[in-house]
């Protein structure tokens, strides 16, 4: 047989074992991803009653969520749950990041001690955090009424609460945040660095034109990482606030939470489960165009 045309049989039977040698995980992806995410769509266009009885009812459970004033405030809290929390620790994660990739001598303690926030279970932050704004002798609120002349209990306020929420939020994402941004810039080579100094840049002059770029793509994974994180948080604002007072910090997953295990309506959880995916993805679509736009330029 001609060489020629044996080396596109081999190149085919390559691929075709390398598509066999992939079938296990994607067998494994279909199963345990792919298909709780269609049997929560299907679940979503039906409606249970309490007898047990299952009927279709189309778009409804939607239509009653998008015309429902109650959800309306569940999406802008968790739009300022999510941007409250990136605005927050984005600059700090950054800062931290230059400190701990610097030649400081306490670098290498410093990224052990910003560790601790991630390897504390979520559960047992919010305890800490919940023992920080306690009325009676929580520092914060100690702090707090010391400088605004009056005592307040902190989760008990609709402002405060959602205050608190975040700020609980900024200390959890700062750890991942700090060492992929670290990361990033540990890949930078010295030699940049050395010549923007030999043409007189500063600090700030290197970060813009140096750090931020060349760490872009280590930036939009984090922020669509800690962005999918923060929206799908219940867990840690339920044990805050259990969404109060009122619906002061009811976010989108806090409220999927109550209908589908308070409320036993899996059918309006499945619904809310949907809408949240598809809020992550508009946010996701973002990220992905802000970073082509900026490789454009």
């Amino acid at each position: 047989m001609d060489q020629r045309q044996a080396l596109p049989n081999r190149g085919y039977h390559s691929e075709i074992q390398a598509y066999l040698f992939l079938s296990p995980t994607l067998i494994l992806i279909g199963l345990f991803l792919i298909s709780p995410m269609i049997t929560g769509l299907v679940m979503s266009f039906y409606k249970t009653s309490l007898s047990g009885t299952t009927q279709f009812v189309g778009l409804k459970n939607y239509w009653l969520l998008l015309t429902e004033a109650r959800f309306l405030n569940n999406i802008r809290l968790s739009m300022l749950y999510v941007l409250g929390n990136l605005a927050i620790s984005l600059p700090i994660a950054y800062s931290m990041a230059l400190l701990i990739t610097s030649k400081l001598k306490a670098a290498s303690l410093l990224r052990g001690v910003f560790l601790l926030p991630w390897i504390v279970a979520p559960i047992v932050s919010t305890v800490l955090f919940r023992s920080l704004v306690d009325p009676a002798f929580g520092p914060l609120s100690w702090m707090i009424e010391k400088i605004i002349g009056h005592s307040i209990v902190l989760l008990a306020h609709p402002t405060w609460s959602m205050a608190v929420i975040i700020i609980h939020s900024v200390w959890r994402s700062l750890p991942f945040m700090t060492l992929f941004l670290a990361a990033g810039i540990a890949m930078i080579p010295k030699e940049l660095y050395e010549a923007a100094m030999v043409d007189g840049a500063g600090k700030w002059k290197q970060f813009f034109t140096l750090t931020f770029p060349l760490t872009k793509i280590h930036l939009v994974i984090v922020l669509l990482t800690i962005t999918l994180w923060t929206l799908q948080d219940a867990e840690t604002v339920y044990a805050m606030t259990e969404g109060g007072p009122g619906y002061s910090t009811e976010v989108m997953a806090v409220r999927l939470f109550k209908e589908s295990f308070l409320n036993f309506d899996l059918n309006s959880g499945a619904a809310l489960g949907v809408l949240l995916l598809l809020v992550g993805l508009i946010f996701m679509i973002l990220y992905v165009q802000f970073a082509a736009k900026r490789e454009e330029r």
